[in-house]
């Protein structure tokens, strides 16, 4: 076939096609489209960040006039795009050029959204992540051209046919950037005026009005190390306020009630007589599961938001609590369940008692008069899990808007630093995006929002809703890994790298990276008690990219089922300890306070090959390599020389062909010569 034929086959293909087409403009009123694309018709453009708006339009390829205007009537020039005048009015030109015109690429090979977070990514003042998809395999080459310096992108990640490339920009005192791309020795652009082969104009932007807001997590969140805190069995440090039939601490466990109307009388006195415990153990901020008035034991049936559970203290115990750890350097953070109360919550009792007379009647979602439950489910109203002491919440009534912020205020005023979140994922967002978050950090720009989302997360980090969630996914990976057949160093390096190469990456050093909690198994228990095994497990969280988080007593050996099996008593009495995981987790969490690069440095794969898994976590001059083999096989390491230090043991090895031995894990940094 001819050039020539097949080049007018391509036109007839293409003429029918259409291409997405993006318009962003900066206006303080609503603007709106009028092109001759659509008869002149108003296309109403929506909002991004700051003053900017934006609008996507199909069109087929040609030349197309257009004009913007408010909806006042003033007219805007988009300065992104050509123009010409017409008498005393100025339109706009835009040509959607023929994937022909360029060897069959289109502007629908590329995505690049100036006002989505996952492509251009503001942290802070001075600091932005760039990040450009492009049909995979497509170009030789791809760079950002930005204030006129010429930056190779690197290739992020490969995901549903398209090459992502991301570059990270610091220090930067101006906006002014396109792409530019080489195709055999053809040369093309993509700039705010779309795909050219010539002329290009760049995204010109003040960062002082940018089209996605800036997002970073709180600094003292990123790579923060986290004890978890179940009260009711942490430690009893008063007696006199125990709940009645209180059961023995360290009764078996197969012969008490562990369960929500079982109880041991831990209190808050309980964790300030062990301050010194936290204290040597090295963590940074402690996790308390609710702490408000409430019948269970578990408390996520709240009856008073505003009142510290009796059977623990009250407010000014609380207080003088957060005070001391505060004291110690330690952050406070509590847990928020804002889906439901409880039923003895006090406007669910004057719903029950008034029905639809009741003031508080749509702070609920109640079908019928009165709220009625059977058998411990609720019939006729929204409840979580279909529990009937568990009633749903309508957080976007404005008296409950008003009542959380009240409860916001009150212990922020007790010097906490945030909030876990409870089944974050069943409130609808808008009450996150346009009342929790604004709220908290009007109070307090530093206070941390985790999420309960035991999956993909993406969509809630885009920075109006978390800061950060409960990281199950990071569990999830190092079950698969450490814990079942096969140990495969490759799918736990898939499995983590879905989230690591999707989520903003500012975010990444403070997700709460878990191996169990109130809501798992244990995972002593979860590894059949195998202790080498769970020490690999530690060794990753400890050294993983993230915040690690300590379910209370994981670090003296504490095992446990499924809920609520996985809340038994913390034993006090040391001959109970299992003083190798306890002096293990010391050792690491030391070495966490002495190597930045594990707490807040880069994270980048080595290598993998069977069971054998070797990352780096780099910060300057700081440097370690970790190796980890779960696996019942020995396996040789590969692709790093010279001598190292392993920090667990202080041995000198080195490490061309070292062989690894199998259930083990290891921390290298390069020895002095």
């Amino acid at each position: 076939m001819s050039k020539t034929v097949l080049t007018l086959l391509l036109l007839v293909i293409f003429s029918g096609i259409l291409l997405s087409t993006d318009f962003f403009i900066s206006s303080t009123e609503q603007p709106y489209i009028f092109g001759d694309f659509n008869g002149w018709q108003p296309i109403k453009m929506e909002k991004a960040a700051g003053s900017w708006w934006y609008a996507e339009i199909e069109l087929k390829p040609g030349i197309y006039h257009y004009y913007l205007s408010t909806e006042s009537g003033k007219r805007i020039t988009d300065p992104f795009k050509n123009h010409q005048s017409e008498g005393t009015d100025i339109l706009n030109i835009i040509e959607v050029k023929n994937p022909t015109d360029f060897s069959g690429i289109s502007e629908g090979d590329f995505s690049f959204k100036i006002w989505d977070r996952d492509y251009f990514n503001p942290v802070k003042p001075g600091e932005f992540f760039i990040t450009f998809p492009v049909v995979e395999r497509l170009f030789n080459s791809t760079f950002l051209i930005f204030n006129g310096k010429k930056i190779k992108m690197n290739l992020l990640r490969n995901y549903d046919g398209y090459d992502y490339f991301r570059v990270h920009l610091q220090d930067i005192e101006k906006l002014n950037f396109y792409f530019e791309f080489s195709k055999g020795d053809k040369k093309l652009y993509f700039g705010a005026n779309g795909l050219s082969d010539s002329t290009v104009t760049s995204f010109s932007i003040s960062q002082e009005d940018l089209p996605v807001d800036y997002f970073d997590t709180p600094e003292w969140s990123k790579g923060a190390l986290y004890y978890q805190i179940f009260p009711e069995r942490f430690a009893n440090g008063d007696p006199e306020n125990d709940p009645e039939d209180s059961q023995n601490w360290y009764a078996d466990p197969k012969n008490v009630n562990l369960g929500s109307n079982g109880f041991f009388g831990g209190d808050l006195q309980g964790v300030l007589n062990h301050l010194d415990y936290l204290e040597g153990l090295g963590i940074d901020a402690v996790y308390f599961n609710p702490i408000f008035e409430s019948p269970s034991s578990h408390k996520y049936d709240t009856a008073d938001y505003l009142k510290v559970d009796d059977n623990f203290g009250d407010y000014n115990l609380l207080k003088k609590l957060v005070s001391e750890l505060n004291s110690m350097g330690k952050k406070v953070i509590l847990d928020g369940v804002f889906n439901h109360t409880g039923d003895e919550f006090w406007a669910f009792q004057d719903v029950k008692e008034k029905g639809k007379e009741s003031a508080y009647f749509d702070w609920y979602f109640v079908k019928g008069n009165k709220p009625r439950k059977y058998k411990g489910h609720a019939m006729n109203y929204i409840a979580w899990g279909g529990y009937g002491d568990m009633p749903k919440l309508n957080v976007l009534n404005p008296e409950v808007i008003a009542y959380i912020n009240t409860i916001l205020e009150k212990y922020n005023n007790a010097g906490i630093a945030g909030w876990r979140l409870d089944v974050a994922g069943e409130i609808k967002p808008e009450f996150w995006r346009s009342h929790f978050r604004p709220t908290l950090k009007e109070l307090n720009k530093n206070a941390l929002i985790v999420g309960e989302i035991w999956g993909d997360a993406k969509v809630y980090l885009q920075g109006d809703l978390f800061d950060s969630i409960m990281n199950y996914q990071f569990r999830d990976a190092v079950i698969e890994y450490v814990a079942r057949a096969g140990h495969s160093a490759r799918k736990f390096v898939n499995m983590t790298d879905y989230y690591l190469k999707r989520y903003p990456p500012q975010v990444l050093t403070s997700l709460w990276n878990m191996l169990d909690s109130h809501d798992t198994e244990r995972f002593l228990t979860t590894v059949y008690s195998n202790e080498k095994l769970f020490k690999i497990a530690v060794g990753l969280q400890m050294t993983f990219i993230g915040s690690p988080v300590i379910y209370y007593g994981d670090e003296v050996g504490m095992t446990g089922g499924k809920d609520p099996d996985n809340r038994r008593p913390m034993p006090w009495k040391e001959e109970l300890w299992n003083k190798s995981i306890l002096n293990y987790y010391k050792k690491l969490i030391t070495l966490r306070k002495e190597h930045p690069a594990l707490s807040r440095g880069d994270y980048s794969v080595i290598s993998t090959s069977n069971s054998l898994l070797v990352y780096k976590r780099e910060m300057g001059n700081d440097v370690l390599v970790i190796i980890a083999n779960p696996g019942d096989k020995a396996e040789r390491l590969s692709g790093i020389t010279g001598n190292h230090k392993e920090l667990l043991t202080g041995e000198i090895l080195e490490m061309e062909g070292l062989s690894i031995p199998p259930e083990s894990f290891m921390i290298f940094e390069a020895a002095n010569e």
